[in-house]
């Protein structure tokens, strides 16, 4: 049967081209090329299909490389920031300590204090710097503390905040002087047993005095920000809060007071007491015998005394 179906169509072929040319067509367009495209159909899907796979991995896996870039590019903004804030508190540093009679040495801040009730830090300057207890410490804005410990390469600083320190100070519009005591909490002081009649009012600036030699004069302690009457005894109690940021500065400023140099005074010269010779050295004067009497002068008589 298909053989004689065959030569029948290529019969027709001969005796008529034109039906054996579109019949072609016909069963090209119509059988062959969907045959084709259902038999190339798995292979077209395969290929598709890890044609999307491998771009999706492609993607995928720029897409992470470009975030890892953007976390990159992010930290080295925000160091950026960290540093242009650093070099601005340093250039505030630099500031203060050119308002400054004294030498200062720059400390980095190493730790603070765990306990509640002790307000102190530790930084990272010692002995091996010339640290010494007792020095003041400041910031950029005003006074911090002063060194309590020191060991070779660091020194615990105790706060002006701490309720065991105590600051002399004075008022800077009209040098009326006082005690500033620390409360235990970094954003107060504390100015006790004033008078009413006391020249303190809001907004008045708090200095060191330099009484007591342990802070030199004329440093930053704080404000005035509110007066209250204390007690039955009607004494006032000034609350400042303090110039230095004493919750969060990290470099500080280790102050070395330039000591007072006094005009040298000769002694009056005295002259060496002569050495005295000992006792078993001195020569005591031998007894001279008595000079014998001179000779009584011839042809005298000598006269005898009786009892």
């Amino acid at each position: 049967m298909p053989a004689t179906l065959a030569l029948l169509l290529l019969g027709i072929g001969y005796s008529k081209p034109d039906i054996l040319t579109s019949t072609r067509s016909l069963l090209t367009d119509n059988v062959a090329r969907p045959l084709y495209w259902l038999t190339s159909f798995p292979t077209r899907a395969w290929e598709w299909t890890d044609d999307v796979f491998s771009s999706r991995g492609t993607l995928q896996e720029r897409n992470l490389a470009l975030e890892h870039e953007n976390l990159i590019l992010q930290r080295n903004v925000l160091r950026m920031a960290a540093l242009m804030a650093e070099n601005a508190r340093l250039k505030e540093l630099l500031n203060s300590t050119e308002l400054l009679d004294d030498s200062a040495l720059v400390a980095e801040l190493l730790g603070v204090s765990p306990d509640p009730r002790r307000q102190e830090i530790l930084v990272h300057r010692g002995r091996a710097d010339g640290v010494f207890e007792g020095q003041p410490v400041l910031d950029a804005f005003g006074l911090v503390g002063s060194v309590i410990e020191v060991s070779e390469h660091t020194a615990r600083v105790l706060l002006i905040a701490d309720t065991s320190n105590a600051v002399p100070i004075q008022v800077n519009r009209n040098g009326v002087r006082g005690i500033a005591e620390g409360s235990g909490h970094l954003d107060e002081l504390y100015i006790r047993n004033l008078v009413p009649t006391t020249d303190i009012k809001e907004g008045d600036l708090i200095v060191s005095s330099g009484l007591g030699g342990r802070y030199p004069p004329g440093y930053p302690v704080g404000e005035v920000v509110r007066i209250e009457y204390e007690g039955a005894d009607s004494f006032l109690r000034v609350v400042v809060r303090p110039s230095a940021h004493l919750d969060r500065s990290q470099q500080l400023l280790l102050v070395f007071r330039a000591e007072a140099q006094l005009p040298e005074t000769k002694a009056p010269e005295t002259k060496a007491p002569e050495p005295i010779a000992p006792v078993s050295e001195v020569k005591t004067p031998e007894p001279t015998a008595p000079e014998p009497a001179p000779p009584a002068p011839t042809g005298t008589k000598k006269h005898v005394t009786k009892p």
